[in-house]
This record gives C-alpha cells, structure tokens and sequence, in this order.
C-alpha cells in the first residue's frame, strides 16, 4: 500500500500503486498545456477490473511483493499499466466549482 493518501473514490486507505502519466490538451486560446495525471490502483475499486484484479488479489494474499514472485508482479503492473487512463474531468463537478468561485465561496 502507498499508505500516504485516501483514494479519491472510495476514501479508504487502500491505494496500491499511483502511475504518473504525461498528456497534453489545448486550452481555450488554442495553447497546448503540459500536465501529469496520476491513476489510482485501488484494492477495494479496482479488484473486479480485469487487468488490475490480479495485482489487487496479489497484494490481498501476500501484503507486499515477495522476491521470488518481482517478476510476475512486474508482469501484472505492466499489464495494467499499458491499459490505465487518466480520469476524464466531471464537468459538473467542474461547473459547480466554477459558480462556486464565483460566489466567492472558495
């Protein structure tokens, strides 16, 4: 477990890994912004997810990586981490930020 943050779905202390993935957008005035986005692998969320279920039953069996299993969990990393995405934004959520700045409650 990273043991250092809640994960943002669940709030439970359950996160076991964070990957930090590079991505690029264009803003409003066409500008290309640079960010990182992290994904969150969550031993409660994410164990029915087909490819982070086998690290998530990994951690549940073994609490952390035994010397002679480091190459299948790299494997199983691997696998999930060529499938994992960054979180799309809520606009709702970002909507109601925004009227909420506005009102001057933030």
């Amino acid at each position: 477990m990273t043991g250092d943050r809640p994960c943002p779905r669940c709030r439970a202390d359950s996160v076991l890994a964070v990957l930090r993935l590079p991505h690029t957008w264009t803003n409003a005035a066409g500008n290309e912004v640079r960010g990182v986005s992290e994904v969150l692998l969550c031993a409660r969320c994410d164990a029915g997810d087909p490819a982070a279920g086998p690290i998530v039953t990994y951690f549940t069996v073994y609490g952390s990586v035994r010397p002679e299993h480091a190459t299948q969990v790299a494997r199983g990393l691997r696998h999930w981490a060529e499938r994992a995405r960054p979180p799309r934004p809520d606009e709702n959520a970002l909507a109601d930020e925004t009227e909420a700045w506005y009102r001057g409650e933030l």
